[in-house]
């Protein structure tokens, strides 16, 4: 569950601070990149960090920046955006051959191959994205992965002023068309919902520092 600036009310009846649990993610500078990322990484030696602007703007519409690193063997690799895996962004990652690794946008409805979901928009980063004999890895900026939903629904949004919880997932095999971006991909191995502080992924000059990757 994605803990929303709306908890702020419950959480003072309750006494408890914004920040109540201990994050699952670190703070990691990554010198290729310059940036200040969220990371954590699973069971399975896959890693997802997350690199947001400072300072925010008020609507919380910003862009981001995902780095998944995953061992070889990993067939696609996914993020929640929301924290669940069913209405919310997602990030869905996979090695396309030895130099090419592919961020399909999805968002998904029920068990079976989500659909793409063009709200939200993934620009691979040259930079800090490579596939080498152990891991491949990608760097990507997301515009449309901090804020989602309308106004009949409610939108849900990326707060680092609360602890935000992402979901991840994962497959062994390989997706269907490595090459496509629009391939189908057999149901996870693994799933799990690390607890994020993104307070300590701001980064200053956020902007320009993406533009040059």
């Amino acid at each position: 569950m994605h803990i929303l600036r709306s908890a702020a009310g419950l959480a003072a009846l309750l006494g408890l601070a914004p920040r109540q649990f201990e994050p699952d993610s670190v703070q990691l500078f990554d010198s290729v990149t310059g940036l200040n990322y969220s990371s954590y990484t699973n069971d399975r030696h896959i890693t997802y960090r997350v690199a947001i602007p400072d300072p925010l703007p008020g609507n919380l519409e910003y862009d981001t920046v995902l780095q998944v690193i995953a061992p070889i063997d990993v067939g696609w690799a996914g993020l929640a955006w929301g924290g669940a895996m069913t209405y919310n962004p997602l990030a869905i990652v996979w090695a396309n051959g030895t130099n090419n690794v592919v961020v399909a946008s999805r968002i998904a409805y029920g068990y079976y191959s989500p659909p793409a979901y063009p709200q939200a928009n993934y620009t691979v980063l040259k930079t800090g994205t490579h596939i080498n004999a152990t891991h491949w890895q990608v760097t990507a900026k997301c515009s449309g992965c901090s804020k989602w939903g309308d106004d009949d629904i409610g939108f849900t949004e990326l707060d680092p002023q609360y602890q935000v919880t992402f979901g991840f997932a994962y497959g062994n095999n390989p997706v269907d068309t490595p090459s496509s971006i629009a391939s189908t991909f057999g149901i996870h191995d693994s799933i799990g919902h690390p607890v994020y502080d993104l307070q300590v992924a701001k980064n200053a000059g956020f902007t320009a520092k993406v533009e040059g990757l």
